[in-house]
């Protein structure tokens, strides 16, 4: 018979036969597809074992009967003297407990000595009349099933950290690698993350019982000997879990058999992919994963940021920081630096944008860099640019000021390592009136702006950002980044 039917008719729920199956008191029969076979002799055997459990015989009683260690009538009478001590002991309980209520006396009042003694006394079976009469029969210890974590919200938040360190460790990898994460489909990381974590969890449940998720959440799963559960074994579960838990993220399916999991844990039933395991709560701390992996990604993704030449940098060593960040950041459209420190346009890419697009004019005196150096290192930058009888409109590139920031500061010792600190120092640039001149001082660098114009209004976040008043026109910037080594 199978094991719904086993439960059926002998009333044990099946996570007690497993349970007396892990403990060696029932060992069924396997049929040709793997899954267990009850028998007569099976049913009868576990209905013994459900009597003699009610009647409080322990396990390792159960075992030397089964093994012919011990006779029955022995260990009733050894069960039955303990019964009736307990009886004993209760009654002892009930008269001391009458007793002290009849005297009156106030806890102030109480002298403990003598009634402790009536309770330390031994107690007898033949005390306070037939005590096997007393006995009550107990339901199936508590104690005999496997263990099991039912709460959702505990077994959910520990998926969802596992999930998400996978997914941290994979955007650390493409951001080490030089990858810009929005250039890589979500659903790419997904798919990467779900075959990945199909690896490395049954790994970690074989080499440490716990992942990193359920270890901080403070769950730990063993097989039914208490053993770390085999390699085999954990895949299997993990494939069981994403269907019968997830649904294969499957549309509307994932989200039925989600709802069957949580029900589950409601009504305090084991998962279908833990039946045959040992989930054991124990107390968590995850606010200290959590900080750890979030700290973890930052730290990849500052480590990512940073150009790679650090420290003081001639003009070929800038120019290859600002080509790598550009494309790692996504903000060169088809134009590089050469290394004389020269915009020269990428061929062969006619989807990029022309240098126009993003903030270059294309006016030979706006794409010039001049360099200042000491000892062949660079100490300044400086853009500068002159047009004029504007007929519409013209915007000054102003963002490449930020770029020049982050491809010579950014690897300096003064810098800050943190990408947070980093925006807030794109912020800082991005909120300034760059229609007017203006000083800043930050981490390493000086940043001056010196705009002169004539005939020209200056519209902030328009198309362009000068709007030409009068035929005749001028504007002139100058905008210098120095290395601050004060």
């Amino acid at each position: 018979m199978t094991s719904k039917e086993m439960e059926a008719r002998s009333g044990v729920p099946r996570a007690n036969i497993r349970y007396y199956e892990a403990e060696g008191l029932l060992a069924p029969a396997r049929s040709g597809n793997g899954y267990r076979d009850y028998s007569e002799e099976d049913l009868r055997t576990l209905e013994k074992i459900k009597l003699l459990r009610r009647l409080g015989v322990t396990i390792e009683a159960l075992r030397a009967l089964r093994d012919g260690r011990a006779e029955l009538s022995a260990v009733l009478d050894r069960r039955l003297a303990e019964v009736g001590g307990e009886q004993a002991a209760l009654g002892r309980v009930e008269r001391v407990c009458g007793d002290l209520r009849r005297t009156g006396t106030t806890f102030t009042g109480l002298d403990p000595g003598r009634y402790l003694a009536d309770l330390d006394a031994p107690a007898l079976p033949g005390e306070g009349g037939p005590w096997w009469e007393k006995a009550s029969a107990s339901a199936l210890p508590e104690t005999d099933r496997l263990p099991t974590v039912c709460s959702a919200s505990r077994r959910l938040f520990a998926r969802m950290f596992d999930e998400m360190l996978v997914r941290v460790l994979i955007a650390s990898g493409l951001c080490l690698a030089g990858i810009n994460l929005a250039a890589v489909s979500s659903f790419v990381v997904s798919l990467t993350a779900v075959v990945l974590l199909a690896f490395v969890e049954p790994l970690f449940l074989r080499l440490w019982g716990t992942t990193p998720g359920k270890a901080l959440l403070g769950m730990r799963l063993t097989g039914p000997d208490g053993k770390n559960v085999p390699y085999t074994e954990g895949l299997a579960r993990y494939f069981l879990m994403m269907w019968y838990g997830q649904g294969f993220e499957i549309p509307v399916w994932s989200l039925i058999q989600g709802y069957r999991s949580v029900r589950r844990c409601w009504n305090d039933e084991p998962q279908p992919w833990d039946v045959e395991v040992a989930y054991i709560a124990k107390p968590f701390r995850a606010r200290y994963g959590v900080g750890l992996v979030l700290t973890a990604g930052e730290a990849a993704n500052s480590w990512s940021q940073t150009p790679p030449n650090r420290g003081d940098v001639t003009v070929a060593e800038f120019a290859e920081n600002y080509n790598r960040q550009a494309d790692y950041l996504g903000f060169g459209g088809r134009t590089y630096l050469d290394e004389t420190g020269q915009w020269q346009e990428e061929p062969g890419n006619p989807n990029a944008v022309t240098v126009g697009d993003f903030g270059i004019e294309p006016w030979p005196e706006a794409r010039e860099l001049h360099f200042t150096l000491e000892d062949g290192h660079i100490t300044a930058i400086t853009l500068t640019g002159t047009i004029e009888n504007v007929e519409e409109g013209v915007d000054t590139p102003n963002g490449l000021v930020p770029r020049i920031v982050m491809s010579l500061a950014w690897g300096r010792e003064e810098a800050s390592f943190w990408s947070l600190a980093r925006q807030a120092q794109m912020t800082e640039l991005e909120r300034r009136d760059w229609s007017k001149g203006f000083v800043i001082h930050q981490p390493g660098v000086v940043i001056t702006s010196d705009i002169q114009q004539s005939g020209l209004s200056y519209h902030a976040n328009s198309f362009c950002d000068w709007h030409a008043e009068q035929p005749e026109n001028a504007l002139s910037f100058t905008y210098t980044v120095a290395l601050d080594n004060g």
